[in-house]
């Protein structure tokens, strides 16, 4: 379950060697290509008539009358060309949205769009009609993104040029390939971290063969150790069907993900995860399903399974022994949402988990609150965003994590 974070940095050139999107050469995963430019509604609206521009009338009626449509053709028809585009909005967030392309250009015979970086596949400029418009939905990107582009209209007395840019912030987070949340770092070993959420409702109607993991831990980003001891529910789409939904405790990477057989987990209930250190130097994990008043718990040097809330320290099922193992510490404390990969490293597609809110977070850390400089997000090689933190909440212990793809 545990992967650490792996931060990477997305080339400055995402878009500026190879279409952003419909070329076979750069197929983004899961089908989420950058916007596509839908050259046909652009230039849906064909260009205005000549014959049909309305006439302006200047002076008496005697005068008009010796202006005859003939003659107002011949004047529009060497009048030299106007190109006007707009881009609305110029400026967006890393979470991307809907942006209008218009042109218009009076009296152009021949328009052409050209964008730097390249912005669609085909030609660069692509010849467009004069006047029209088109909507285009980009995606939430892991890496700042601009292009410049030009309008270039063009008659038989004439051109002209217009300019305008389109601007996708960067995320003010750190981008790893598989957790987003916060990670706390600390100077002295962090020996107790807790936090409340609610099991996600998938839409496995969008991702239909898909997993998330919510969890809290310790030691995934540095420690006297390297090793990450955490506990959390995990989540599955199967078939489109939301089918698998187990509480689990893991330390990695010596102790592979191990599952609590025999608790029950729903979508909607809460969830309390916690991992602390005993007085006698041994470890538990914790997560608590305080819905239905059960708990999976791991003991260091002891054993795992089920208690009942009602009863805490006997055993409802004891699962498994876990004599021998133990844990050194580590200096993070972590609430994480994550795209997680399975024992033979095979990763996962993230599910679509809507909103999962972390509140009630705890650490032994002194003076403590979550700040900014704490977040992660998921982001993949494509420069492409799947799940952004939050802010902190008025409280700094709580935030959420929303899926962005």
């Amino acid at each position: 379950m545990g992967r650490g974070v792996a931060v990477f940095v997305a080339a400055g050139s995402f878009l500026a060697c190879a279409p952003a999107w419909g070329s076979t050469d750069s197929v983004a995963p899961r089908d989420r290509s950058l916007a596509r430019v839908n050259h046909a509604a652009l230039a849906a609206a064909p260009p205005a008539s000549l014959r049909q521009a309305p006439l302006r009338w200047n002076g008496s009626p005697a005068n008009a009358k010796q202006q005859t449509p003939k003659a107002v053709h011949f004047v529009l028809r060497g009048a030299r060309p106007k190109a006007h585009l707009t881009i609305t909005p110029g400026r967006l967030s890393y979470l991307g949205g809907r942006v209008v392309f218009k042109i218009s250009s009076p009296h152009a015979t021949v328009c052409t769009l050209s964008s730097k970086p390249r912005f669609w596949s085909g030609p660069n400029p692509t010849r467009v009609k004069c006047h029209g418009r088109a909507t285009v939905t980009l995606p939430a990107v892991d890496i700042g993104l601009h292009w410049t582009f030009k309008l270039r209209a063009r008659n038989a007395r004439g051109q002209s040029l217009a300019t305008r840019k389109l601007v996708l912030r960067a995320p003010p987070f750190a981008i790893s390939s598989n957790w987003s949340g916060y990670v706390v770092p600390s100077a002295s070993p962090v020996t107790q971290v807790s936090g409340e959420f609610t099991v996600s409702k998938l839409n496995c109607s969008h991702t239909k063969n898909a997993g998330v993991s919510s969890w809290v831990g310790i030691g995934g980003a540095g420690g006297s150790s390297g090793d990450l001891l955490q506990t959390g529910v995990r989540s599955m789409c199967i078939g489109g069907v939301q089918s698998e939904n187990v509480g689990w405790w893991e330390e990695f990477p010596e102790n592979a993900e191990t599952d609590f057989a025999t608790m029950s987990v729903t979508p909607g209930d809460s969830i309390q995860a916690s991992v602390s250190q005993n007085i006698d130097g041994s470890w538990t994990t914790r997560v608590d399903d305080l819905t239905k008043g059960v708990s999976g718990v791991m003991n260091t040097g002891d054993g795992y399974g089920t208690q009942l809330d009602s009863n805490p320290g006997v055993w409802l099922h004891e699962e498994g022994s876990t004599a021998g193992f133990s844990y050194t510490g580590g200096y993070t404390a972590e609430w994480i949402v994550e795209q997680f990969g399975t024992t033979t490293g095979v990763v996962i597609p993230l599910a679509d988990f809507g909103k999962v809110a972390f509140s009630g977070a705890t650490t032994s850390l002194p003076s403590w609150a979550l700040t900014s400089g704490e977040q992660v997000g998921i982001g993949d090689e494509n420069g492409l965003l799947w799940a952004a933190p939050s802010a902190p909440d008025s409280t700094g212990r709580g935030f959420s994590v929303s899926y962005t793809g």
